[in-house]
């Protein structure tokens, strides 16, 4: 995207939110009349117990549906979902596995340093080998001596190494009783302890370990919640045995198992049992802990998803009867029901309503521009559709104060039927008889809810409302005249008839005088009042936003104005040029569906600009061009210039603003191709020559933006090439028609307007029975088919027909 057109979008984005705030704050204002409040009965605790004096005698009654908080029950069932939450306790399964490990590594640290030294001094000597001695004979028997035990004494140096290790057996499982070390030491650490002291590490953990049983004395039945640390998945647990323990009951448990014989080392020493036990409690530590944190969290996330508990009043229920002894629960309801009521002062329902009005007019909006490839509404039709509304709702509010006085002075006559005689049906009608059937659309849906709710939010205000613009506005595509306004207007009236009647008959009310009266003055408001209403606001949209009604279109239509009479005068072959696109386009526009009137008028006025310099234009030559003696360069800033001509033109004759956009659009972006190819052949044979500015002979654009111009486009290029055809016979002219659409096409100039392929096909073959009609062949008389046949009569004779008379 361009930065032009990226600051175009940004600008017209801008504009529509402006349009969209005004409409919304203005709404609001009109709306809160639909939104009103009432008169709380003023009463405090010294009326407890009081009769209540009402100034009707229906007592108080609720104008709205409204709910009051009861803040003792609230807290009630708030105390109560904190209670079930239950505590979160943190699992920590490494734990277990650290101490199993460590101990582990401790028994494996000393049982290397056993192995070491046993293997560093009973290895025999490599560099001493032992060599055999002979025998000799038995020597006499000496005297007794005390002999020397070397495996004692390397015991002995053992023992010493592994009590100088013991800092080394610590560093991985804490022991701090000596003489259970020394126990360990004797038994030189051998693998049958570890085993042991694993097996009692494995039963203290079959559980979960607590530090202390009072974390869980507090906690109800209903368990705990665990939550694995690490990891994502959690559970719930119970907290009695053997599911949960504390460091007391596990030593108490091991205790317990290793004083059962054969459970423990059933074949060493009790001191070695004793040391083994005591080292595998030391070892014990708790892997489970509450977390208060998360524990106070979860029980206020529990604590505040419990709504508030409210007493429902209904629209109409009565709050207090008149005489009716007051109570507490009266209080709170009267005192709930002010202080909503002083939360929607007027202020806060203006804005309220102004919210509403933005997201209903911004929904439909967004779903119009998805849906409806056709609702292409530019800033402008947006601001005209928002003042059309916000000027109809300040009608009808006036309308509304006018019906109260109405009917305090003709109660006989009903208030919804005095509603029903505004013509809610105009905004629709004035909407699409200046712009287009989806913009009449999205204004009708629009419109109705906004009078739904300034009705006091009545659906069948918004039903009425609905369909009586629709209908009306539908036949407002068919209105060439007044007469066709009012017949637009009639046929709504007989539609809102039907809606009244049968809105009557869905509410149970039958169809009585107030249905009669509703149905007359909603015939009356949509036959007479709206097309009234549409023929005094229609001069004004034309003349403040530049458009063209179908009356407009027609006067435009007609030959005999300034524009078309100056046109004929200066440039003939120009007004011809434009008669005959009209022909064109308003055929074409008939098969496709889009406005014919708007066509045509935009063909006749396309090429007005030409009058300014007509002998530079091929179709107002007489024999001599006036660009013979120009440049190529100079040629196309000539031709060019009769578009900016043209729009100064429409600017002074005040032509609709889609007629006037018709003079540049029509042209798009195309080349001039005439003198850009005759620019090509000057420089053909040139060297060193620069190349040619294409955007000297490119019009500025922009490409048709509207299914109108677009034909205006297809037609102005249609009629200048089939003029050139020698004899033009249907075949060649739909040939040629094919063709010049398919090069508009090819150039992207059709890229902006929603034609389609079928479309396309159907303009073509209407243009080519249009161009048939002008150019059909006309037989060749023979010499002598034309003579004299006295005064005043002529015979005209040729080979296919018999000679007949004719008379003046």
């Amino acid at each position: 995207m361009s930065p032009g057109a990226a600051v175009g979008g940004v600008s017209r984005t801008l504009a529509l939110g402006g349009v969209l705030v005004l409409v919304s704050l203005s709404s609001g204002f009109f709306l809160s009349s639909g939104l009103s409040t009432q008169q709380v009965p003023e009463l405090g605790p010294e009326d407890l117990g009081k009769p209540f004096r009402a100034s009707s005698p229906a007592g108080f009654k609720a104008s709205r549906d409204f709910e009051v908080a009861d803040d003792q029950r609230t807290a009630q069932r708030r105390a109560e979902a904190r209670d079930r939450v239950r505590p979160v306790f943190d699992y920590d399964p490494t734990i277990e596995t650290k101490a199993k490990r460590d101990l582990r590594d401790g028994f494996e640290a000393m049982q290397e340093l056993v192995q070491e030294f046993r293997a560093t001094h009973t290895a025999p000597s490599a560099a001493a080998p032992v060599v055999p001695q002979p025998k000799k004979a038995p020597a006499a028997p000496a005297a007794p001596v005390v002999a020397k035990d070397p495996k004692g004494e390397l015991e002995n140096e053992l023992t010493v190494a592994l009590r100088d290790a013991r800092r080394r057996f610590e560093e991985h499982a804490p022991l701090t009783d000596d003489e259970d070390f020394e126990v360990l030491v004797q038994a030189r650490f051998s693998p049958e302890l570890e085993q042991a002291a694993l097996g009692l590490l494995e039963l203290a953990w079959r559980g979960k370990v607590v530090p202390s049983r009072d974390e869980l004395s507090r906690i109800d039945s209903n368990g705990i919640t665990v939550r694995i640390l690490g990891g994502r998945s959690e559970g719930e647990l119970g907290t009695a045995q053997p599911q949960v323990f504390d460091v007391r009951e596990v030593s108490s448990e091991l205790d317990r198992f290793a004083s059962v014989p054969g459970n423990l080392l059933p074949e060493s020493p009790p001191l070695v049992r004793r040391a083994v036990l005591r080292l595998a409690k030391k070892q014990v530590r708790s892997n489970l802990s509450i977390n208060a944190a998360e524990t106070s969290a979860r029980r206020d996330a529990a604590s505040n998803a419990v709504k508030p508990v409210l007493l429902q009043v209904k629209k109409g229920e009565r709050v207090i009867a008149d005489g009716e002894l007051v109570t507490e629960t009266h209080l709170l309801k009267l005192r709930g029901l002010r202080e909503q009521m002083s939360e929607f002062d007027l202020l806060q329902l203006q804005i309220g309503g102004a919210g509403m009005v933005a997201l209903v007019l911004s929904g439909a909006w967004l779903f119009f521009q998805t849906a409806l490839r056709r609702f292409k509404p530019t800033r402008r039709d947006a601001l005209f559709m928002g003042l059309a509304a916000i000027a109809l709702m300040g009608l009808l509010q006036l309308w509304l104060a006018v019906c109260d006085a109405l009917h305090d002075k003709y109660p006989s006559v009903p208030l919804e039927a005095l509603h029903l005689a505004f013509p809610v049906a105009a905004g629709a009608m004035l909407v699409r008889f200046v712009l287009s059937e989806e913009a009449a659309l999205y204004f009708a849906i629009c419109f109705a809810a906004l009078v739904g709710i300034m009705l006091g939010n009545s659906l069948p205000a918004f039903l009425f409302t609905l369909v009586t613009s629709l209908v009306a506005a539908d036949r407002m595509s068919r209105v060439r005249d007044r007469a066709g306004l009012f017949g637009a207007g009639a046929i709504g009236g007989l539609i809102g008839i039907g809606m009244v009647i049968f809105m009557g008959l869905a509410s149970g009310r039958g169809v009585g005088s107030e249905i009669a009266w509703s149905a007359l003055l909603a015939a009356i408001s949509a036959a007479v009042a709206a097309p009234m209403l549409v023929l005094t606001l229609t001069p004004v949209a034309e003349a403040a936003f530049g458009y063209a009604s179908d009356l407009k279109l027609l006067e435009l239509a007609n030959l005999n104005h300034p524009a078309l009479k100056e046109l004929v005068l200066q440039a003939p072959g120009t007004y011809h040029h434009s008669i005959i696109m009209g022909s064109l386009v308003e055929a074409a526009a008939e098969s496709i569906g889009a406005n014919p009137l708007l066509a045509r008028s935009c063909a006749y006025y396309h090429d007005i600009g030409k009058g300014r310099n007509p002998g530079f234009f091929g179709e107002n030559q007489k024999g001599t061009n006036a660009h013979d003696g120009l440049a190529p360069q100079m040629s196309a800033v000539i031709i060019k210039r009769h578009v900016t001509e043209g729009l100064e033109m429409a600017r002074q004759y005040k032509l609709p603003r889609r007629v006037a956009d018709a003079i540049p659009q029509h042209h798009g972006t195309r080349l001039v191709g005439y003198f850009f190819h005759k620019a090509q052949r000057e420089l053909d044979g040139k060297e060193n020559a620069p190349p040619i500015d294409e955007s000297i002979y490119r019009y500025p654009g922009p490409r048709p933006q509207f299914r109108e111009a677009a034909l205006c486009m297809i037609a102005d290029a249609v009629e200048a090439s089939c003029r050139s055809i020698p004899e033009p016979t249907t075949e060649k002219l739909r040939a040629q028609v094919q063709k010049m659409i398919n090069l508009v096409s090819s150039e992207g100039q059709l890229d902006e307007c929603d034609l389609t392929l079928k479309d396309l096909a159907q303009i073509a073959e209407s243009m080519v029975r249009t161009l048939d009609g002008i150019y059909h062949a006309r037989p060749e008389y023979p010499p002598g088919a034309v003579r004299p046949q006295g005064p005043g009569l002529v015979v005209v004779t040729n080979e296919s027909t018999e000679p007949r008379k004719t008379g003046a």
